[in-house]
């Protein structure tokens, strides 16, 4: 289930199995038809998530369906009961007026990260590596884990999105079982080693992280973080774990760093459904659009998201965030504003 209606719904349907069809590539190691491999001969991994589909039918799913279609057509023929690429029926709800205020908020913090980067010193970006990108990014995440294994994926970075995921056994390392555990795929992306060194080292290391915390408390494949209102709390927790890199960032000068985690702020205030860069992927899911900016403000600031997340994890982002807030005012100042907006939103109003 997701938390969602309408449209809304129907879109954040569509687009976690679309999510689970990854995964499925994962688990089978598929080719894509007439990449010179072996055509595939059956659905494998793919046949739980087509019984999961044919039982519960969605007509139409846009942008997130054209994605779920061509994961799904590399392990064979889409079945008939597949939802087609037409846009989703019915109204999808507008993004709430606290949410620009946050979202506000989060874009100053990130051109001020930006401005101060652009005066410290600048070092050559990671190599296009996971590894390399999650181990320089460890020193940055406030419970690194390396409790994960990587696999290889026959897709682009835009059409794999999500590529953190847990996965059934075997675990990801001699010594660790054979049960379910997180793993990472590495595709191919257009984006700058830069922007790539942040998305992997911190915002997907976060999520790695994250899961590995779950899966020690019992584990499960696919990982509730995954998906619905626990993916909710999974992207509040990454993206408050990029603040705070971002400061600490600053106290070690790596400028580069600091400008990009900048950048990744501004971005995701600015491409709400109605903002001034709105982003088609999120213009059918205003509620997923908006925990980018509400969630790391509440898990920040001691607020409902972080008492969804695991203890162990908790407890060294809030102390790291108290020393990075000291030994930077303007984290304080930010953090200040949060806490005062969130207030805010939580009064009745008086209408």
């Amino acid at each position: 289930m997701v938390p969602a209606a309408n449209a809304e719904a129907a879109a954040w349907t569509v687009r976690g199995w679309a999510d689970v069809a990854v995964g499925c590539l994962a688990l089978d190691g598929s080719a894509p038809a007439g990449s010179g491999g072996p055509a595939p001969s059956g659905p494998g991994a793919f046949g739980g998530l087509d019984e999961v589909v044919r039982a519960m039918p969605v007509a139409s799913g846009g942008q997130h369906a054209a994605r779920l279609r061509r994961l799904r057509e590399l392990a064979g023929p889409v079945p008939p009961w597949y939802p087609d690429a037409r846009p989703v029926a019915g109204p999808v709800r507008d993004v709430g007026p606290f949410i620009w205020q946050g979202a506000d908020l989060l874009a100053r913090f990130g051109e001020e990260l930006m401005m101060t980067g652009a005066g410290l010193p600048w070092g050559a970006s990671c190599p296009l590596s996971s590894v390399r990108q999650l181990a320089w990014g460890a020193r940055y995440r406030p419970s690194p884990s390396d409790a994960h294994r990587t696999v290889r994926l026959p897709v682009n970075r835009f059409l794999a999105r999500r590529t953190w995921m847990c996965l059934p056994g075997p675990g990801p390392g001699p010594g660790r079982g054979s049960g379910p555990g997180p793993a990472v795929a590495e595709v191919p992306s257009t984006a700058s080693p830069l922007a790539q060194q942040i998305w992997r080292g911190i915002h997907e290391g976060a999520h790695l992280d994250h899961l590995a915390a779950l899966t020690a408390l019992g584990a499960a494949a696919p990982s509730p973080a995954e998906f619905g209102a626990g993916l909710l709390i999974a992207e509040s927790y990454a993206m408050a774990v990029e603040i705070l890199a971002a400061v600490e960032c600053i106290l070690a000068e790596e400028g580069h760093a600091v400008w990009q985690l900048g950048a990744g702020l501004i971005e995701r205030a600015t491409r709400l459904p109605g903002g001034s860069d709105p982003a088609p992927e999120f213009v059918d899911l205003p509620t997923l659009a908006e925990v980018y900016v509400r969630g790391p403000l509440e898990v920040l600031t001691g607020g409902d998201a972080i008492r969804a997340l695991p203890a162990q994890i908790v407890g060294s982002l809030r102390a790291r965030w108290r020393s990075a807030c000291a030994a930077y005012p303007p984290a304080e100042v930010f953090a200040s504003a949060a806490a005062e907006l969130l207030g805010r939103s939580a009064q009745p109003s008086c209408g």
